[in-house]
Protein backbone atom coordinates (compact mmCIF):
# COMPACT_ATOMS: atom_id res chain seq x y z
CA UNK A 1 0.00 0.00 0.00
CA UNK A 2 1.41 3.36 -0.99
CA UNK A 3 2.19 5.84 1.76
CA UNK A 4 -0.03 8.89 1.39
CA UNK A 5 2.50 11.30 2.89
CA UNK A 6 0.31 13.42 5.08
CA UNK A 7 2.04 16.02 7.24
CA UNK A 8 1.74 13.68 10.20
CA UNK A 9 3.34 10.84 8.26
CA UNK A 10 6.17 13.11 7.20
CA UNK A 11 6.91 14.23 10.76
CA UNK A 12 6.99 10.58 11.84
CA UNK A 13 9.36 9.85 8.94
CA UNK A 14 11.58 12.75 10.01
CA UNK A 15 11.89 11.36 13.53
CA UNK A 16 13.05 8.03 12.10
CA UNK A 17 15.47 9.84 9.79
CA UNK A 18 17.18 11.43 12.78
CA UNK A 19 17.89 7.98 14.16
CA UNK A 20 20.27 7.43 11.24
CA UNK A 21 22.51 10.36 12.06
CA UNK A 22 26.21 9.87 12.68
CA UNK A 23 27.56 12.49 15.06
CA UNK A 24 31.17 12.30 13.87
CA UNK A 25 30.09 12.53 10.25
CA UNK A 26 27.81 15.45 11.17
CA UNK A 27 30.72 17.46 12.57
CA UNK A 28 32.92 16.58 9.60
CA UNK A 29 30.23 17.43 7.05
CA UNK A 30 29.34 20.75 8.71
CA UNK A 31 32.94 21.88 8.28
CA UNK A 32 32.94 20.91 4.60
CA UNK A 33 29.55 22.38 3.69
CA UNK A 34 29.79 25.80 5.29
CA UNK A 35 26.00 25.72 5.15
CA UNK A 36 23.46 27.89 6.94
CA UNK A 37 21.21 24.82 7.16
CA UNK A 38 21.02 22.45 10.06
CA UNK A 39 22.96 19.27 9.28
CA UNK A 40 21.66 15.94 10.59
CA UNK A 41 24.76 13.94 9.72
CA UNK A 42 23.33 11.21 7.47
CA UNK A 43 25.62 9.73 4.85
CA UNK A 44 24.76 10.28 1.19
CA UNK A 45 24.46 6.57 0.19
CA UNK A 46 21.82 6.13 2.87
CA UNK A 47 19.89 9.16 1.61
CA UNK A 48 20.10 7.82 -1.95
CA UNK A 49 18.70 4.49 -0.79
CA UNK A 50 15.82 6.15 1.03
CA UNK A 51 15.10 8.43 -1.93
CA UNK A 52 14.96 5.44 -4.25
CA UNK A 53 12.49 3.66 -2.00
CA UNK A 54 10.27 6.75 -1.79
CA UNK A 55 10.40 7.01 -5.58
CA UNK A 56 8.89 3.54 -5.89
CA UNK A 57 5.90 4.52 -3.79
CA UNK A 58 4.43 8.01 -3.95
CA UNK A 59 7.17 10.51 -4.89
CA UNK A 60 4.99 13.49 -5.81
CA UNK A 61 3.06 13.35 -2.55
CA UNK A 62 6.36 13.15 -0.69
CA UNK A 63 7.71 16.21 -2.50
CA UNK A 64 4.61 18.16 -1.55
CA UNK A 65 5.27 17.68 2.17
CA UNK A 66 9.06 17.42 2.24
CA UNK A 67 10.65 20.01 4.50
CA UNK A 68 13.64 22.22 3.75
CA UNK A 69 14.99 23.12 7.18
CA UNK A 70 17.90 20.67 7.05
CA UNK A 71 20.56 19.85 4.50
CA UNK A 72 19.45 16.22 4.42
CA UNK A 73 15.81 17.05 3.71
CA UNK A 74 16.86 19.12 0.71
CA UNK A 75 19.26 16.44 -0.48
CA UNK A 76 16.53 13.81 -0.16
CA UNK A 77 14.14 16.05 -2.07
CA UNK A 78 16.66 16.17 -4.92
CA UNK A 79 17.17 12.41 -4.95
CA UNK A 80 13.42 11.81 -5.14
CA UNK A 81 13.12 14.34 -7.98
CA UNK A 82 15.88 12.58 -9.90
CA UNK A 83 13.86 9.37 -9.91
CA UNK A 84 10.75 10.86 -11.56
CA UNK A 85 10.28 9.20 -14.95
CA UNK A 86 7.86 11.61 -16.65
CA UNK A 87 10.09 14.30 -18.14
CA UNK A 88 7.72 17.28 -17.89
CA UNK A 89 6.92 16.50 -14.27
CA UNK A 90 10.61 15.95 -13.53
CA UNK A 91 11.45 19.32 -15.10
CA UNK A 92 8.93 21.11 -12.91
CA UNK A 93 10.43 19.72 -9.71
CA UNK A 94 14.00 19.97 -11.00
CA UNK A 95 13.53 23.71 -11.44
CA UNK A 96 11.93 24.01 -8.03
CA UNK A 97 14.93 22.25 -6.50
CA UNK A 98 17.38 24.39 -8.48
CA UNK A 99 15.84 27.75 -7.67
CA UNK A 100 14.54 27.16 -4.16
CA UNK A 101 16.61 24.48 -2.44
CA UNK A 102 20.28 24.80 -3.35
CA UNK A 103 22.59 26.72 -1.05
CA UNK A 104 25.73 24.60 -0.94
CA UNK A 105 28.00 22.65 -3.28
CA UNK A 106 26.95 19.21 -2.01
CA UNK A 107 23.35 19.80 -3.12
CA UNK A 108 24.40 20.75 -6.66
CA UNK A 109 26.90 17.92 -6.99
CA UNK A 110 24.84 15.17 -5.35
CA UNK A 111 21.78 16.01 -7.42
CA UNK A 112 23.69 16.31 -10.70
CA UNK A 113 25.28 12.87 -10.57
CA UNK A 114 21.91 11.28 -9.80
CA UNK A 115 20.40 12.36 -13.14
CA UNK A 116 21.92 9.70 -15.40
CA UNK A 117 18.64 7.94 -16.16
CA UNK A 118 16.50 10.98 -16.92
CA UNK A 119 19.30 12.57 -19.00
CA UNK A 120 19.82 9.43 -21.08
CA UNK A 121 16.15 9.46 -22.07
CA UNK A 122 15.83 13.21 -22.69
CA UNK A 123 19.37 14.24 -23.56
CA UNK A 124 18.80 16.93 -26.20
CA UNK A 125 15.83 18.58 -24.51
CA UNK A 126 17.47 18.68 -21.11
CA UNK A 127 20.71 20.12 -22.53
CA UNK A 128 18.76 23.09 -23.86
CA UNK A 129 17.03 23.49 -20.50
CA UNK A 130 20.25 23.32 -18.49
CA UNK A 131 21.81 26.08 -20.57
CA UNK A 132 19.13 28.31 -19.09
CA UNK A 133 20.58 27.73 -15.64
CA UNK A 134 23.81 29.44 -16.72
CA UNK A 135 22.03 32.80 -17.13
CA UNK A 136 20.39 32.72 -13.71
CA UNK A 137 20.99 35.53 -11.23
CA UNK A 138 21.39 32.86 -8.56
CA UNK A 139 25.03 31.66 -8.56
CA UNK A 140 24.05 28.29 -7.10
CA UNK A 141 21.79 27.66 -10.10
CA UNK A 142 24.72 28.50 -12.38
CA UNK A 143 26.91 26.07 -10.45
CA UNK A 144 24.24 23.39 -10.88
CA UNK A 145 24.20 23.99 -14.62
CA UNK A 146 27.95 23.55 -14.93
CA UNK A 147 28.02 20.39 -12.83
CA UNK A 148 25.18 18.81 -14.83
CA UNK A 149 27.08 19.60 -18.04
CA UNK A 150 30.26 18.21 -16.53
CA UNK A 151 28.55 15.04 -15.35
CA UNK A 152 26.53 14.17 -18.47
CA UNK A 153 27.44 16.22 -21.55
CA UNK A 154 31.20 16.28 -22.05
CA UNK A 155 30.87 14.34 -25.28
CA UNK A 156 29.83 14.92 -28.87
CA UNK A 157 27.89 16.76 -30.15
CA UNK A 158 27.93 19.00 -27.05
CA UNK A 159 31.64 19.24 -26.25
CA UNK A 160 32.65 22.41 -28.10
CA UNK A 161 29.50 24.29 -27.18
CA UNK A 162 30.01 23.49 -23.51
CA UNK A 163 33.54 24.87 -23.65
CA UNK A 164 32.32 28.09 -25.23
CA UNK A 165 29.51 28.46 -22.70
CA UNK A 166 32.19 29.29 -20.14
CA UNK A 167 32.76 32.61 -21.91
CA UNK A 168 29.11 33.57 -21.43
CA UNK A 169 29.34 33.39 -17.62
CA UNK A 170 31.01 36.29 -15.81
CA UNK A 171 30.31 35.38 -12.21
CA UNK A 172 33.03 35.69 -9.58
CA UNK A 173 31.23 33.52 -7.02
CA UNK A 174 33.79 31.01 -5.74
CA UNK A 175 31.68 27.90 -6.30
CA UNK A 176 30.73 28.93 -9.83
CA UNK A 177 34.37 29.43 -10.72
CA UNK A 178 35.26 26.08 -9.16
CA UNK A 179 32.50 24.45 -11.21
CA UNK A 180 33.98 25.96 -14.38
CA UNK A 181 37.49 24.88 -13.37
CA UNK A 182 36.38 21.34 -12.67
CA UNK A 183 34.52 21.16 -15.98
CA UNK A 184 37.51 22.43 -17.96
CA UNK A 185 39.98 20.10 -16.24
CA UNK A 186 37.71 17.14 -16.91
CA UNK A 187 37.25 18.24 -20.51
CA UNK A 188 41.03 18.50 -20.94
CA UNK A 189 41.43 14.89 -19.78
CA UNK A 190 38.94 13.85 -22.49
CA UNK A 191 40.14 15.98 -25.43
CA UNK A 192 43.17 18.16 -24.71
CA UNK A 193 43.38 19.52 -28.25
CA UNK A 194 39.85 20.91 -28.28
CA UNK A 195 40.26 22.47 -24.86
CA UNK A 196 43.65 23.95 -25.79
CA UNK A 197 42.12 25.47 -28.93
CA UNK A 198 39.32 26.94 -26.85
CA UNK A 199 41.36 28.43 -24.00
CA UNK A 200 43.84 30.10 -26.37
CA UNK A 201 41.04 32.35 -27.60
CA UNK A 202 38.75 32.36 -24.56
CA UNK A 203 37.86 35.29 -22.31
CA UNK A 204 38.19 33.36 -19.05
CA UNK A 205 38.98 35.49 -16.02
CA UNK A 206 42.36 35.20 -14.30
CA UNK A 207 40.58 33.65 -11.33
CA UNK A 208 38.94 30.88 -13.39
CA UNK A 209 42.25 30.24 -15.20
CA UNK A 210 44.03 29.83 -11.88
CA UNK A 211 41.43 27.42 -10.52
CA UNK A 212 41.32 25.44 -13.77
CA UNK A 213 45.09 24.97 -13.82
CA UNK A 214 45.07 23.92 -10.17
CA UNK A 215 42.35 21.35 -10.87
CA UNK A 216 44.35 20.07 -13.84
CA UNK A 217 47.53 19.82 -11.77
CA UNK A 218 45.65 17.79 -9.17
CA UNK A 219 44.38 15.34 -11.79
CA UNK A 220 45.95 11.92 -12.34
CA UNK A 221 44.46 11.85 -15.85
CA UNK A 222 46.54 14.76 -17.16
CA UNK A 223 50.19 14.36 -18.08
CA UNK A 224 52.99 16.32 -16.43
CA UNK A 225 53.84 17.82 -19.82
CA UNK A 226 50.30 19.17 -20.14
CA UNK A 227 50.36 20.46 -16.58
CA UNK A 228 53.53 22.39 -17.33
CA UNK A 229 51.99 23.81 -20.52
CA UNK A 230 48.88 24.91 -18.63
CA UNK A 231 50.91 26.61 -15.93
CA UNK A 232 52.85 28.54 -18.57
CA UNK A 233 49.57 29.48 -20.31
CA UNK A 234 48.10 30.70 -17.02
CA UNK A 235 51.11 32.93 -16.38
CA UNK A 236 51.38 34.30 -19.91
Amino acid sequence: MKQQWTQEEYLDFLEKLYLLQDEKYKIFHERLLLSSLKVMGIRVPELRRIGKEIGKQNPIKFLEVCGSATHEERMLYGFVVSGIQEYEIFLQYCDKFAYESIENWALTDGFSVSLKNIVSKNEVEFFQHVKGYLVSENPWVIRLGFIILLSHYLKEPYFQEILELNDTVKEDFYYVEMGQAWLLATAWSKDRNKVKGYILKSSLSASVKKKFVQKARDSFRISQEDKDWLRAWRDS
